[in-house]
């Protein structure tokens, strides 16, 4: 069996001071690749300050669903927020793109001026090599061609691409994964189109909070590990320390549920320890970086 790589990236950077903390200390032991910051994070500012200071990869967690948008005139995104200038959330925006309520214009200004906050926080002035999208939001059909194209406008290289076949092998999977996983098979095609680049395999839609287990980590490995096609892997994951209550959010002062639980700290917990290298070597795989895609890169 030939080594296999895995890309471990930490989403969510800059959501809470203790999500910060979690993933600097993983990032400092070398036990993920890199993180993506969720620009309008509460705590995005000191999120990229902890990145330049330990010198972690990052990229951008684009966000379009949850809390508070960058663009501070609120005029040019209308349709993308509610009346109190929150954007509609991870259900609320698929139902109101469903409803064609949403201007594209809108959304193509919002991701702009993520990716201008971007490379302003920088301290080398650089806009992101990847990116991500917070909810998913990046594979829906509605909106994969307008990200696309702006990634390419600002030289993005590597996208995640969620096509998790764990989520295909299920006879009950979680109705809105199994619609992320069924958006990406035409993503997959826009992104092929501009040119951006992924891991040909992706680990992550089933191993979130305590579903994220030995046992399931194993099982996707050796089904990572069996496909021939595929060096290179992704493994989306949200470790972190439970936030304090009305410390973190995005613009709002308000963590969510899952930021508050313990789910965070248990996948921080299993990443840390040594049994999770251990499983790695177990199966040849061994930590890289999106980087890596450039020699391994094939799509299937």
């Amino acid at each position: 069996m030939s080594s296999k790589v895995l890309i471990i990236n930490a989403d969510d950077f800059g959501y809470c001071p203790r999500r910060n903390a979690a993933i600097i200390d993983l990032c400092r032991r070398q036990l993920i690749s890199s993180t993506s910051l969720l620009i309008n994070g509460d705590y995005a500012s000191q999120a990229r300050t902890l990145a330049a200071l330990y010198h972690i990869p990052i990229g951008l967690h684009l966000n379009l669903t949850e809390g508070r948008p960058i663009t501070t005139d609120l005029s040019r995104i209308r349709s993308l927020v509610d009346a109190y200038g929150m954007m509609h959330g991870k259900i609320g925006l698929r139902n109101a793109i469903d409803q064609g309520s949403i201007d594209m214009t809108h959304v193509e200004y919002e991701i702009e001026m993520q990716f201008r906050q971007y490379r302003q926080w920088t301290t080398d002035g650089q806009y992101p090599m990847h990116i991500d999208g917070h909810q998913h939001i990046h594979v829906h059909p509605m909106l994969a061609e307008c990200i696309a194209r702006q990634a390419y406008r600002f030289d993005v290289k590597y996208i995640r691409v969620p096509f998790d076949q764990a989520i295909l092998a299920m006879s009950n999977p979680e109705p809105f994964y199994r619609t992320v996983v069924e958006q990406t098979r035409y993503a997959r095609t826009v992104f092929d189109r501009y040119g951006l680049c992924y891991p040909s395999y992706f680990i992550g839609l089933t191993t979130m909070g305590r579903a994220m287990t030995y046992e399931n980590l194993e099982r996707c490995f050796q089904t990572f590990t069996s496909d021939e096609t595929s060096s290179i892997a992704e493994l989306m994951c949200h470790p972190g320390y439970p936030s304090e209550i009305s410390i973190g959010g995005c613009g709002t002062g308000q963590p969510d549920e899952f930021s508050c639980s313990l789910d965070r700290q248990h996948e921080f917990d299993l990443l840390f320890c040594d049994e999770f290298r251990q499983l790695l070597a177990k199966y040849r795989i061994h930590l890289g970086t999106y980087a890596d895609i450039d020699h391994n890169y094939k799509r299937d």
